[in-house]
């Protein structure tokens, strides 16, 4: 998945690039489709695979696995494995965000997407309003 958002990007800013679809953003002249939420969503994604690619505890424990093949138990596997935890979570977010999209195919997904954000919405703003009793 990482080598297809990598190919992606790389086409897609060439041809912003070449095209001269360049949207200024202080000093920085970035490509115009990362001005679209998909664009940046799927740029984080791929930054946070390839970071969790050399986080990976596995790969790091190839050196000093103790006889045992494909394990992230080692002392320089154990330190990663929280930031390693991190980092899968916010791309399998960032992989939800961007699946989220689809949802307009299907009334019925469309549908429960939109319950799910009011709903959502309404059970943060009771969470923060319970804050102010405890």
């Amino acid at each position: 998945s990482m080598g297809q958002w990598v190919i992606f990007h790389a086409k897609n800013s060439l041809r912003d690039f070449r095209n001269r679809a360049l949207v200024r953003w202080g000093r920085c002249a970035i490509p115009e489709y990362l001005c679209a939420w998909q664009g940046w969503s799927s740029l984080c994604l791929t930054m946070f695979l390839f970071l969790m690619l050399c986080m990976e505890p596995i790969l790091h424990c190839f050196q000093h696995n103790d006889g045992f093949l494909f394990t992230e138990h080692c002392f320089e596997g154990e330190n990663l494995l929280f930031p390693y935890s991190i980092m899968s979570t916010a791309a399998m977010l960032l992989y939800f965000l961007l699946l989220s999209d689809l949802s307009v195919f299907s009334t019925r997904v469309s549908s429960f997407a939109l319950i799910c954000t009011r709903v959502i919405s309404e059970v943060t703003l009771f969470l923060f309003g319970l804050t102010f009793f405890v």
